[in-house]
């Protein structure tokens, strides 16, 4: 007899290796036992689709899902939310780890408060496991069903990553068609978790560290140069502004504040303007979708928030030098 999973959670894989093995392994090892494991393997090069096909002969509870082209996370994800079937949905990439109760204790949060979305505490941790220091710990634990969005956009809730979180289907089915004209690189769970946001009544942060985060300096997030992160980050508030222009007003200037917000952070600071030359072809994509669909969108990111370095200023300077002759030519 077939019984429906309590909560689907989505692994996208790309030549992760045998290190997706413990990763695994943390979710079979979850004390709740009726969960929907979907492993989208995203054409990797390596032997990562033979280690999900061992690892789903060796469980009815895996589902592998192998995708003919490499498409990049975000479409991963969107492929095996397709594939989902619990009224609970939650991700891990696939060096990360749950902890045994990860997702029992957050079913159980989300059921007894009447909550859309779950956020639970992540600690830093070494490929071995070892706790490093808390990545993200809230001091209590409290249900929110006031200004959801609002809050959300101000990182109340954390930098908008999607592996701490448990939703409730109905707040994330409305975007499993959301699709981007281009692959985006980082960000991508802010982007996604925006539409779930908004969609929430209400949302409950849990004071319990249930997720590991592996530092690990060879990924993408580790490696990040400013000038890159600043340009992926300019393309991803490009898709936000676009991708739910159909949002109320209200909306759509809290997402702006968001970027506004996140494109000041240090990390995405830009001193000199000649370090984003090389990335002219990918700014002025993001450019011109904004001058089609948002035009004022494109204004606002240049407002300054108080106490913003100039380094913003210069980068976003350096962005009207390089477009500035085509941006007239198509107006």
């Amino acid at each position: 007899m077939h019984v429906v999973p309590r909560v689907s959670v989505i692994v996208p894989v790309f030549n992760a290796g045998e290190k997706l093995v413990p990763s695994i392994e943390s979710l079979l090892n979850q004390t709740l036992k009726n969960i929907e494991i979907i492993l989208v393997n995203d054409n990797s090069t390596d032997d990562s689709g033979e280690i999900i096909d061992r690892l789903a002969k060796g469980s009815a509870s895996i589902t592998p899902l192998h995708l003919p082209e490499n498409r990049g996370v975000h479409e991963a994800r969107l492929a095996g939310l397709k594939l989902s079937t619990a009224s609970w949905i939650g991700f891990l990439d696939a060096d990360d780890f749950a902890r045994p109760g990860m997702f029992e204790i957050m079913l159980a949060a989300a059921e007894e408060n009447d909550a859309d979305i779950v956020v639970c505490g992540s600690d830093r941790v070494t490929t071995q496991r070892k706790v490093i220091s808390p990545k993200l710990r809230f001091p209590h634990s409290e249900k929110v069903s006031v200004e959801v969005f609002g809050r959300f956009c101000k990182f109340d809730f954390g930098t908008g990553m999607l592996w701490n979180k448990l939703f409730k289907r109905s707040v994330i089915e409305p975007w499993f068609d959301l699709h981007f004209p281009w692959r985006q690189s980082i960000n991508e769970d802010l982007l996604l978790n925006i539409g779930c946001f908004y969609n929430a009544g209400s949302v409950y942060l849990l004071n319990k560290q249930l997720h590991e985060y592996v530092l690990d300096d060879s990924s993408v997030t580790s490696r990040m140069q400013k000038s890159w992160a600043f340009v992926e980050t300019f393309r991803a508030y490009a898709l936000a502004v676009t991708c739910y222009k159909e949002l109320s007003e209200e909306a759509i200037m809290e997402i702006i504040d968001l970027y506004r917000t996140q494109i000041g952070w240090g990390s995405y600071q830009v001193d000199v303007a000649s370090m984003l030359t090389k990335y002219r072809e990918q700014l002025e994509e993001a450019t011109y979708l904004l001058c089609k669909e948002s035009p004022y969108a494109l204004a606002a990111i240049v407002a300054r928030k108080q106490n913003t370095a100039v380094g913003i200023r210069l980068a976003i300077k350096s962005i009207y030098a390089a477009l500035s002759k085509r941006l007239r030519n198509y107006f």
